[in-house]
């Protein structure tokens, strides 16, 4: 931190939209993330008057191996994508915005249009989002399992 005041730098932190957004299914990760969301909170006010910037990085669905890898932390390379192809963002394009909006100091950026939208309708209606949630059985992506595994 000494460093950060210092040059008045900028520290990134990297959330979801899990962190305004819990399904069925995605408790842990949507309470770290949720977590993750309050401490950027808490570090942007402790850290404004240094002059340091905190920017709290909610990616949507980016392109990424993430939704094929256990809880256990192994790559399950036999899973297919659980997510729909016009969902997901390129990294190259994601990693541009999360640049774009470090460098602009911004103190939140939500990357994928779907997940600025999820987060908008979340902010504004949330009795709405939980309608849909439940209406439509919007869930997580099941654990993946290894091999053996019942249940």
């Amino acid at each position: 931190m000494p460093e950060l005041k210092q040059t008045r730098g900028r520290l990134v932190i990297l959330g979801s939209v899990s962190g305004w957004i819990a399904t069925p299914g995605s408790s842990p990760y949507a309470m770290s993330k949720f977590a993750v969301r309050a401490l950027a909170e808490a570090l942007g006010h402790e850290l404004a008057p240094a002059g340091v910037a905190v920017t709290l990085v909610s990616p949507g669905f980016v392109d990424s191996e993430i939704r094929r890898v256990d809880n256990e932390g192994r790559l399950r390379p036999e899973l297919r994508e659980p997510v729909p192809a016009w969902l997901i963002m390129p990294t190259d394009r994601a990693a541009r915005l999360i640049v774009r909006a470090v460098r602009r100091r911004r103190r939140e950026a939500v990357i994928t249009g779907h997940g600025r939208a999820a987060v908008l309708l979340q902010r504004l209606t949330p009795w709405l989002v939980a309608w849909g949630i439940r209406r439509f059985g919007v869930r997580s992506r099941a654990e993946a399992r290894r091999p053996g595994d019942h249940g």
